[in-house]
C-alpha cells in the first residue's frame, strides 16, 4: 500500500498568541508540549538541521514543519507565548540559549587622545 503524502500546515498556528483555544489547553496541560518544542528547536538549531516536524497529526497525515530559516523566529514566538502564559522557567531557558548563540562583542576600549596646543 502506498503511503499518502503528508499535508503541511503552518507551524505559526501552534506557537501563537492568537490561538486562544490551544493556549488555554497549553496553560493547563501544555508544559510537556512547550518543553518538547523548545528542545526540538534548540537541537535543530545547534545541529543546523534543514527542517523539523513540530507537530504530527498521524490520524489525518498532517504535519507542521519548521524550516531552518525560521528556527530563531519560532524560538522568539515561543518566548512571547511562554511569557503570556507565565511559564517563566521555559522563558529563562530560551533567553539563556539566545545568549549563548549571540556573537560576542569585542569590548571597545577608549584610547586616550593627547590634545596638543599650538602656540
Amino acid at each position: 500500500m502506498k503511503k499518502r503524502p503528508l499535508a503541511n500546515v503552518d507551524w505559526r498556528k501552534y506557537i501563537s498568541l492568537n490561538n486562544t483555544t490551544l493556549n488555554e489547553y497549553l496553560y493547563d496541560y501544555g508544559d510537556e508540549f512547550l518543553n518538547q518544542t523548545l528542545a526540538l528547536l534548540i537541537d535543530a538549531h545547534k545541529n543546523s538541521l534543514p527542517s523539523i516536524v513540530l507537530i504530527e497529526f498521524t490520524i489525518h497525515d498532517i504535519v507542521a514543519v519548521v524550516e531552518k530559516k525560521d528556527y530563531m523566529l519560532a524560538l522568539h514566538r515561543l518566548l512571547h507565548l511562554c511569557e503570556r502564559m507565565e511559564k517563566y522557567e521555559i522563558c529563562a531557558e530560551i533567553v539563556n540559549y539566545e545568549k549563548t548563540i549571540k556573537p560576542k562583542r569585542k569590548s571597545l576600549t577608549k584610547k586616550s587622545h593627547k590634545i596638543t596646543t599650538i602656540n
